[in-house]
């Protein structure tokens, strides 16, 4: 009976522990974000800023729903190699978070501000214009836009997640997250 009650959590936990740690390596579970002190960053071989943010809509489009606030933000990122570029290009996510942890994802309904004259795309992964790797030193302007309850539009905490390896089988993601300050 005393081996039972010694063997039973490890037979149970082992296996857990072990699809947890497997889970994780993949990039199936977020890993935990990084808390960045200041404005910039460097995460996965590329050096990132948070540019700022802007909170309303563009007056030649429709505004949207009530209760609603669309919030601009813009990074710019410099990959110190092609390869780091090239993990840009495989994963790359981001992540508006409030104070309460509530998460949405970036939307292109009413993303239409131009805030760079070479704003970057960041569908799949982010590249440039063209939708090619962004090239070892050179720097990048990334602008998400998204939809949140206009309560926590100022509040917002914003994540980047990108993939640490070329692997799809063992991404293991890395992330940070930052605070921007509002751009005038």
């Amino acid at each position: 009976m005393a081996a039972l009650v010694v063997l039973f959590p490890v037979m149970v936990g082992w296996p857990f522990l072990t699809e947890a740690r497997e889970v994780s390596d993949r990039g199936l579970t977020r890993p935990e974000a990084r808390v960045v002190e200041g404005s910039t960053a460097t995460m996965a071989g590329s050096e990132w800023e948070v540019l700022g943010y802007l909170v309303g809509y563009v007056e030649d489009q429709g505004p949207p729903p009530e209760g609603v606030e669309l919030v601009d933000v813009g990074f710019e990122v410099t990959p110190e190699t092609d390869e780091a570029g090239e993990l840009l290009n495989t994963y790359c996510n981001f992540r508006a978070l409030d104070e309460k942890g509530r998460a949405w994802e970036p939307t292109t309904e009413f993303g239409m501000r131009d805030l760079s004259e070479d704003q970057g795309m960041t569908m799949a992964g982010c590249s440039d214009a063209e939708g090619v790797p962004i090239s070892a030193g050179k720097e990048q302007t990334l602008v998400l836009s998204f939809l949140v309850p206009e309560d926590v539009a100022e509040e917002l905490r914003f994540e980047v997640t990108v993939t640490s390896t070329g692997d799809p089988q063992r991404s293991e993601p890395e992330a940070l997250l930052f605070e921007a300050d509002p751009l005038e």
